[in-house]
């Protein structure tokens, strides 16, 4: 996956760059109905970030990035199967520690799922 941004920023090894996320959605027919659609109206339509320098590149000039589609495959796992996962297994570990109290369920597949984002969040960097 290639995606293009713009270098807003040079600060010493430092390229601050932005990226339009909303291209697709506004183009969508389905944006209407479509989740991601409806929350790109009230979340800002671009991303920011810093990466390190690249040779001859200046303020004003667009970079293009690549992901491979396995580290893109590995990141999309880690941000929405493995909570849903968590949440499954810590319910499951919450019915075989208390199998007559439904709250005690709740709240372990609560702490498997709040466990899991708070890994994610970690680890994904």
């Amino acid at each position: 996956m290639k995606e293009q941004f713009e270098v807003i920023a040079l600060d010493n090894e430092i390229m601050t760059l932005k990226v339009d996320r909303s291209g697709g959605c506004h183009s969508c027919e389905a944006s209407s109905g479509c989740g991601t659609g409806i929350l790109a109206k009230y979340f800002d339509h671009y991303s920011v970030f810093n990466k390190p320098v690249e040779n001859g590149v200046a303020v004003g000039d667009f970079v293009t990035l690549e992901i491979s589609s396995t580290e893109l495959f590995s990141r999309a796992f880690m941000l929405y199967i493995f909570p849903i996962l968590s949440l499954f297994v810590g319910s499951a570990v919450g019915m075989n520690l208390y199998p007559s109290t439904e709250l005690w369920q709740i709240s372990f597949g609560l702490m498997g799922f709040i466990g899991a984002l708070l890994l994610v969040k970690y680890f994904l960097k």
